[in-house]
């Protein structure tokens, strides 16, 4: 049967199919041909228990979020944000890149998005500013994975599906690890820096960094917000993702952000 259902899979993949087409006709083709006997009704039944828990609710919100953001220009809001304190000191358009992360994986909980978002925007200047190639790239990809620590993430919704365990409590648990891996990747960046020489940019003066701040108040306040929320006890964690996710398109949708618009 694993034979059978891994060939359906490989050939509709090879023919263009999209991957949720492989995946759900190999399950029912599998059953229908090796368990002739067993009642559609029940295969249907068991489908949609699989996604019954209330907590996967705010996995597609989470993809939904991720895709608006990565197509406006919310990361760079936070890149300028963490650049106007951290730019000035050795090491600092590295730090940048490692905060803008953990930020920005912060606000979608998307690895793929922090990665694209942060990446397309940060390469570039890193490369300008004397940091490898190799350099680069390691650093983006890696702290792109604090988007699985630093709450709420998707891979954390679907351990605690999976598990059993309290999602409330993963979201919490994560948070001081994202912290220590950032502070330690900001340590590897200032040594870095200093054994390469990598020159330092202009020190911008409080009135930059408040209006950096200012722009960036819609998309930094919504970890916080859940956070709390979950740590107060006020929101459930899967309710408390989707409202956060459902409420950005409307935030778009009425230009609250004019440079993010949904095209």
């Amino acid at each position: 049967m694993t034979e059978f259902m891994l060939i359906i899979m490989v050939v509709l993949l090879l023919c263009g199919f999209p991957m949720k087409m492989p995946l759900i006709s190999a399950a029912v083709l599998g059953f229908l041909v090796y368990f002739p006997d067993l009642s559609l009704q029940i295969l249907i039944q068991q489908m949609i228990g699989g996604v019954k828990p209330a907590a996967l609710i705010a996995v597609p919100m989470f993809i939904l979020a991720a895709d608006i953001i990565t197509r406006g220009h919310s990361a760079n809001r936070l890149i300028d944000v963490v650049m106007s304190f951290m730019g000035h000191i050795k090491g600092g358009l590295a730090i940048s890149v490692t905060s803008a992360c953990a930020l920005f994986g912060a606000v979608c909980g998307s690895t793929q998005a922090t990665v694209v978002a942060v990446g397309g925007a940060m390469r570039p200047r890193m490369l300008k500013s004397g940091y490898s190639d190799s350099f680069t790239i390691g650093l983006i990809v890696n702290a792109a994975d604090l988007a699985y620590l630093i709450p709420p993430s998707i891979g954390m919704i679907i351990y605690g599906v999976v598990s059993g365990t309290s999602i409330s409590q993963l979201f919490i648990a994560g948070i001081v690890p994202g912290l220590l891996i950032v502070v330690l990747f900001s340590m590897y960046c200032m040594f870095y820096a200093y054994r390469h020489d990598i020159p330092v940019l202009p020190r911008e003066d409080w009135g930059q960094r408040f209006t950096a701040m200012r722009r960036a108040l819609w998309p930094m306040g919504f970890p916080a917000i859940i956070v709390g929320g979950i740590y107060g006890g006020v929101l459930p964690s899967a309710s408390s993702s989707s409202r956060r996710r459902s409420s950005r398109p409307v935030s778009f949708s009425n230009w609250k952000w004019r440079g993010s618009r949904c095209r």
